[in-house]
């Protein structure tokens, strides 16, 4: 059995991205990524048994990185209207500065053959754990977390994908707080 090189791993991690991108989900064979990675097709079998195997755990890796950068800017003392302005100001940040990734995993999401291997909510769990506890303080609004996602994410995703002007920072204001309005009791 060959063993696995981290080095490797990531290379075919970037092409897989990279192909996506440029392809589409149907343009990525697994000899378009191995190519792409400077590997064979054998060695991307030593990482995954399969393409959409290879999809589904990077999705969960680079989705759990994004939620775990946004659990990075908050503080325990926040109170509901500074966590809403964390919670979308870090996202959109994420989605810019780590703007491939941000993609990759958007069109993870909504590729309907990946749709029952990749999920947002199980990677964004420790948020939603977070939210609930402002909900139990009687500071946020009790709704299911799908549609929390919805709507603290979503616009955010849209203001990300159209990459606003100079006046962004006034967009995420308003964005921030429309959502407070909506959210806060």
């Amino acid at each position: 059995m060959r063993t696995k090189d981290i080095d490797k791993q990531h290379r075919i991690k970037e092409a897989l991205i990279r192909l996506i991108l440029r392809e589409g989900m149907s343009g990525a064979s697994i000899s378009k990524i191995a190519r792409e990675a400077g590997v064979s097709p054998a060695t991307i079998y030593v990482y995954y048994s399969s393409k959409d195997e290879m999809l589904a755990d990077i999705f969960q890796e680079y989705a759990h990185q994004s939620y775990h950068y946004l659990m990075g800017r908050v503080r325990p003392e926040m109170d509901g209207a500074e966590l809403i302005d964390a919670l979308v100001r870090g996202y959109f940040s994420y989605s810019v500065e780590h703007e491939e990734v941000f993609s990759f995993v958007e069109q993870c999401s909504r590729c309907p053959t990946l749709a029952p291997q990749v999920s947002q909510e199980e990677c964004c769990c420790e948020v939603f754990d977070l939210l609930h506890q402002y909900q139990d303080r009687g500071q946020v609004r009790r709704c299911s977390d799908p549609n929390l996602a919805a709507l603290l994410f979503s616009p955010v995703r849209f203001l990300a994908m159209n990459q606003p002007g100079p006046d962004l920072d006034a967009q995420l204001t308003e964005l921030v707080e429309m959502l407070q309005d909506l959210l806060l009791l």
